[in-house]
């Protein structure tokens, strides 16, 4: 679907950010960022019948179903393939099941980037971020969920994987992002 060009995942705790590095990565580099985050925010403001039914499931913190991820994801990689160098997919997978659904439908990552921080740290940013979903109740749901279904990914995708320390100044981190993809 992506044809040749890369496709970077970049996982981290909620709050990680991940959106701030893939903000300098699209100014460096070209690429096209996909936060699956800001995709199923857009779906819910559109206030259609199916963006109702995900804001109901996002206010509680709990995982949007694999299958509307993928068709948001797969959409959006069709309509910018054609006018990008890349893409770098922001919070996905979320789990196993979603990673080998993503490499079926649309196809393996090039590189997968992980974002580490301290749970504590993810809660005291998310807090002060203010979305609709950054509730003390669905923060904790949100960052329970990443310690069970995401961190699985990094087991299984160890040999192409790349851990950053993400607990530093936004500058330290992206120097050794860009090492990576430079790699």
């Amino acid at each position: 679907m992506a044809g040749s060009l890369p496709i970077i995942w970049i996982l981290g705790g909620p709050g990680c950010g991940k959106g701030t590095q893939c903000e300098q990565i699209v100014s460096k580099y070209n690429y096209s960022h996909l936060s699956t985050g800001e995709l199923l925010r857009a779906c819910v403001m559109s206030g259609d019948p199916l963006g109702v039914q995900l804001f109901r499931l996002m206010e509680q913190g709990q995982h949007v179903p694999d299958e509307e991820v993928i068709n948001l994801l797969s959409k959006a990689i069709e309509s910018l393939k054609n006018r990008t160098k890349g893409f770098l997919i922001d919070g996905f997978p979320a789990s196993l099941e979603q990673a080998k659904m993503f490499e079926e439908r649309i196809g393996s990552p090039t590189k997968v980037i992980v974002l580490e921080a301290n749970e504590e740290v993810l809660k005291v940013r998310l807090r002060s971020r203010g979305n609709f979903d950054d509730k003390d109740e669905s923060i904790a749901q949100r960052v329970q969920l990443y310690t069970e279904k995401t961190k699985p990914v990094f087991e299984h995708y160890a040999k192409s994987l790349k851990k950053i320390n993400g607990e530093r100044k936004v500058e330290e981190i992206f120097d050794d992002i860009c090492k990576v993809l430079d790699a």
